[in-house]
């Protein structure tokens, strides 16, 4: 009799055993809520089972998709963001991502002297450039004229000479992407007309102190490269 209790104690026992470890594996397989990532980096992790998921995020700086219980998140820019997610059975998860400038933005960050690239010849910086004036107008179109909030233009002006780069776009100019509306004004001088031409408007680069890298591209003549900040 003892021996029969003795061996229903070791069933009972490696049974036990064998839930614990599956309960173990099943938990480290979605435990990391906490991530760090640079800009344009991503992960990918396991979401519990459910049959529906809705996700929601406090910052846009993370780009997610999902593909059944796999969720790959991409880092935009820099920052914190929280990740809801909500399964079918109402329970939510957390998930939380703490972004970093990736090697490029952080020589980016460091280089402060604004500057334009292929509009004289040469590469300005405009700091340091005697007698160019720049400035940033929010809520303005190409020719001054009030526009939409997210409208913005950026003006890079010789005073003497009246020589006039000025660019102006309409978007979100907190992140990467394609820019709208994109045109540029130019003049040699202060008695040659203006000329005005559409471009093709990307921000290549934006850092969370609002400096931007922006590449003006036209179909006949080299790409401009302007590289501000907020004013």
């Amino acid at each position: 009799m003892k021996i029969e209790q003795y061996i229903r104690y070791i069933v009972a026992s490696l049974i036990a055993l064998s839930l614990l470890c599956g309960c173990k594996e099943e938990k480290e397989e979605s435990q990391q809520t906490a991530f760090n990532l640079r800009v344009d980096e991503s992960v990918a992790f396991k979401l519990p089972k459910s049959t529906t998921y809705t996700l929601t995020t406090d910052n846009p700086i993370i780009d997610y998709t999902r593909s059944g219980n796999v969720l790959t998140v991409t880092a935009l820019k820099e920052g914190k963001a929280l990740l809801t997610v909500v399964l079918d059975s109402g329970e939510s998860r957390n998930y939380t991502f703490t972004i970093t400038a990736n090697a490029y933005q952080i020589g980016f960050t460091i280089d402060s002297t604004p500057r334009v690239e292929s509009w004289t010849g040469a590469s300005l910086e405009t700091e340091k450039t005697a007698g160019l004036q720049v400035s940033c107008e929010p809520g303005l179109d190409i020719t001054g004229s009030a526009a939409s909030a997210t409208t913005c233009s950026y003006a890079f002006l010789y005073p003497e000479t009246g020589k006039l780069l000025r660019f102006s776009a309409e978007g979100d100019f907190t992140q990467k992407g394609t820019l709208n509306n994109a045109i540029i004004a130019t003049r040699e001088s202060r008695n040659d007309p203006v000329q005005y031409e559409s471009c093709t408007a990307t921000i290549e680069k934006v850092n969370s102190e609002g400096k931007i890298w922006f590449t003006l591209q036209f179909a006949d003549r080299s790409d401009i490269r302007i590289v501000t900040e907020i004013f």
